[in-house]
């Protein structure tokens, strides 16, 4: 079964996939799914690929895996011990991008899906939800997935996530929520003039620096238990022309917020609008991630129960990191809990994963398959 997995994955990684790219990714899973009764739909929208791969099961329920065949660029291709496209297997290790974001996730899914059928053991109806746009843009992604779903009254009863959740171990971490996300553009806006006639002109900086405290110091309140607590970050300030001898018209301030459901989107802007009061300014949001987070209940002990069979740990149910599709089956209404390999090369170059990490997580998911019932 690991070796299935394994060269699953090593497949995915040669097809280069860089977002919002699918490299052709998710036609060679419909090779690997339909001699298992898997129908696929695609859900194309904007140039982005998406697919449903859904198979009728013999038991009540329906569970879902969301995952995504896109990658981040590679960085410096010299940096790479190993080409990242190549998919090498070195002394147990597999080097390659995607490796752990997400393409050894959905390798072992597969994997252990085809395991239970090859066995003829019942199950409930399986889907794998697939995209193209997840690192990138997520505009024409798992949301038009979701809402292709919903009008067809196909939406899971539950739902695991690929990303790379775990720290140290497969299994030692599920992300049961993720934070909000808020971004703003503040442009604080005043008159241009020469430093010797501060009277003619207007320092846009000298009303953008006292409102930019305020805002880094306003209280957010106590955190959703659970969650940590909301984080109001100002990441970049841009005023001026470069000239030391000239008053600037205009300043602009980017603020990134991410929040836990103790706040929500109306609050925060509107705490900011007050922060603001007084000064010349127009604000743009992005609200791009809502807060969510899947209750205690049967499946969250499921999952827990299962990592536990196949691992003995005991794991972590965090909220942290930064987001992912988990939140638009969230916002559907579907329980969502996020499953993968350790995560401590995503994004970087040299991308690898351990081979066993493949095999124990196919086991993982073996199991919650398995055992899954509504």
């Amino acid at each position: 079964m690991s070796e299935i997995a394994t060269n699953i994955a090593v497949k995915l990684i040669q097809r280069e996939s860089i977002t919002p790219d699918d490299g052709g990714c998710q036609n060679y899973i419909k090779t690997l799914l339909a001699p298992l009764g898997f129908v696929r739909t695609a859900v194309d929208a904007g140039g982005i690929t998406n697919s449903i791969y859904s198979r009728q099961g013999e038991l009540k329920g329906t569970l879902a895996f969301a995952g995504h065949t896109d990658v981040v660029p590679t960085g410096p291709v010299e940096k790479w011990a190993h080409a990242p496209f190549s998919g090498e297997i070195i002394d147990g290790i597999l080097h390659g991008r995607g490796a752990q974001d997400m393409k050894g996730g959905i390798a072992c899914w597969i994997a252990a899906v085809g395991k239970l059928c090859s066995e003829y053991t019942p199950l409930p109806t399986i889907q794998l939800l697939i995209t193209s746009d997840e690192e990138g843009d997520s505009i024409d992604g798992t949301i038009r997935i979701i809402e292709h779903m919903q009008a067809n009254g196909t939406l899971p009863d539950a739902a695991i996530v690929g990303e790379p959740s775990s720290f140290k171990h497969v299994g030692d971490t599920i992300r049961r929520g993720r934070r909000g996300v808020v971004q703003v553009k503040v442009t604080f806006h005043g008159k241009q003039g020469h430093s010797a006639y501060p009277q003619d002109a207007d320092n846009a900086i000298h009303h953008a620096a006292p409102a930019l405290a305020r805002i880094a110091e306003i209280n957010w309140g106590e955190p959703t238990e659970g969650f940590p607590p909301t984080s109001c970050q100002i990441t970049n300030v841009n005023g001026g022309t470069g000239a030391t001898n000239v008053i600037p018209g205009h300043c602009e301030a980017l603020i990134d917020i991410r929040y836990n459901p103790g706040n929500n989107f109306d609050g925060i802007k509107s705490a900011l609008e007050a922060a603001c009061a007084g000064c010349d300014v127009t604000l743009e949001f992005d609200h791009s991630a809502t807060a969510f987070s899947t209750a205690d209940g049967p499946f969250l002990e499921l999952v827990c129960n299962s990592i536990k069979s196949i691992t003995g740990i005991k794991t972590v149910r965090d909220t942290g990191g930064g987001t992912s599709d988990g939140r638009f089956l969230a916002a559907a209404g579907v329980p969502v809990v996020e499953l993968g390999t350790t995560n401590s090369t995503i994004h970087q170059v040299g991308e690898c994963v351990a081979v066993r990490e493949l095999a124990t997580l196919t086991a993982i998911y073996t199991d919650i398959i398995e055992n899954f019932e509504v």
